[in-house]
């Protein structure tokens, strides 16, 4: 078995359309996707049937989308550690391969490298800001932390990786153990978890849930095997999926956006290409091909216009 999880609330559900018709679309490769939500869910989905863990559906291609209710009050980014772990250890712990995409990720890969690149190790992709050195004060923080609360640090790293994507199996899932010691370890430094982020990067703590990522891997045993920002579309060469930075593209105004001289971004179309399919359909045909024209138009004109 394989899995696919992801989180979702509010308007991310909207971002959870695109990357699921996005994973059929390029594989698919997985043989279920769960979905971790908080408030409720959208009309739009598929009927769903009640089960004792959530409910569900099973998607024209034959994929069980499954939606598990979590409960908590920590900023849903912060959720992630421990859902991983009741993931692998609860809900589906026979499984061989588990993958996780942030509800804002489009693929735009074959899924089918996913799964070589998981029997590697860890998966992981670097970060837009991807330099971290071994001898960053920042790092050197987390190792003094980790090493009081009881932890060698076993690896010395010098990138930063991103947490909107992780991927691992049953044989190196003692990584997620990793993370949520790393977690709880950062946690003590990090401020209000109600909230993404508290303090700036000159402190310890600037994002727990990400921090405590890269904690984690400097702590693991586990065998990691990592991708440049270019895996993201943060950069130019190998792009397995794209993570839009800022404001999201459901939520972005591009008329307005392009006459202050910020055309719209690489990850837009591919977004509005992948958000309706007979899979999941949250938006009108209409309101589809107008923002894709739209985009298309405003790219053109990008070449000659934009904020110097």
């Amino acid at each position: 078995m394989k899995i696919l999880t992801t989180l979702a609330e509010k308007h991310y559900f909207i971002g959870l359309a695109a990357l699921v018709n996005s994973v059929v679309k390029n594989g698919p490769y997985v043989d279920k996707i769960i979905v971790g939500y908080r408030g409720t869910l959208p009309s739009w989905l598929p009927e769903l049937k009640s089960s004792d863990r959530g409910k569900s559906a099973i998607l024209n291609c034959g994929i069980e989308l499954e939606f598990i209710e979590i409960v908590g009050d920590l900023h849903m980014v912060h959720e992630k550690p421990k859902w991983f772990l009741y993931l692998t250890e609860v809900l589906e712990p026979t499984a061989q391969e588990y993958f996780f995409f942030d509800s804002d990720i489009i693929i735009i890969n074959r899924m089918s490298f996913f799964g070589e690149w998981v029997s590697e190790g860890i998966g992981l992709c670097e970060d837009v800001n991807y330099d971290m050195s071994a001898t960053n004060p920042i790092r050197r923080k987390w190792a003094r932390f980790a090493e009081e609360d009881g932890y060698t640090v076993n690896k010395s790293l010098e990138r930063y990786y991103n947490s909107g994507f992780l991927s691992w199996t049953r044989d190196t899932a003692e990584f997620i153990k990793d993370w949520d010691k790393s977690f709880a370890t950062l946690a003590k430094h990090s401020g209000d978890m109600k909230k993404m982020r508290v303090y700036d990067r000159t402190y310890p703590v600037f994002s727990t849930n990400q921090d405590s990522l890269n904690l984690a891997a400097m702590i693991t045993n586990v065998p990691i095997s990592s991708i440049g920002p270019e895996a993201m579309g943060f950069q130019y060469g190998l792009a397995l999926m794209l993570h839009p930075m800022g404001v999201k593209p459901w939520k972005m105004k591009y008329l307005s956006s392009f006459i202050g001289g910020v055309p719209p971004r690489t990850s837009d179309l591919p977004f509005w290409e992948n958000v309706n399919t007979p899979e999941l359909k949250p938006y009108s045909d209409g309101v589809v091909r107008y923002k894709s024209i739209l985009i298309r138009i405003l790219r053109l004109f990008g070449r000659f216009y934009r904020r110097s």
